[in-house]
């Protein structure tokens, strides 16, 4: 059985924070991303270590008001948004 997915950030994104939003360029494409306070705490949480979804909604779980389910389902759909734009990779755990 394959474990759980393990995202982390790119090597190849620069990040600027400005108030509580960051701003993410592409080196490769030279595409700019804009995320919101709640895919900001997201790219935080990611550059400090790698995090599986269960550990992701676990942290944003405690900071926001937000159930188990819409949290899955929202950080997911976040997480393979960034995975296509090649701003995160994902890596099956063992």
């Amino acid at each position: 059985m394959l474990g759980h997915m393990v995202y982390f950030c790119s090597q190849d994104v620069l990040e600027s924070k400005i108030d509580d939003e960051i701003v993410l360029m592409s080196i490769s494409t030279g595409e700019y991303y804009g995320l919101d306070e709640t895919g900001s705490r997201i790219w935080e949480l990611l550059t400090a270590t790698p995090m599986t979804l269960t550990s992701l909604c676990q942290a944003l779980q405690v900071e926001f008001d937000v159930d188990e389910a819409t949290c899955q389902e929202d950080t997911s759909s976040f997480l393979q948004d960034l995975v296509e734009k090649g701003l995160v990779t994902e890596l099956s755990e063992v």
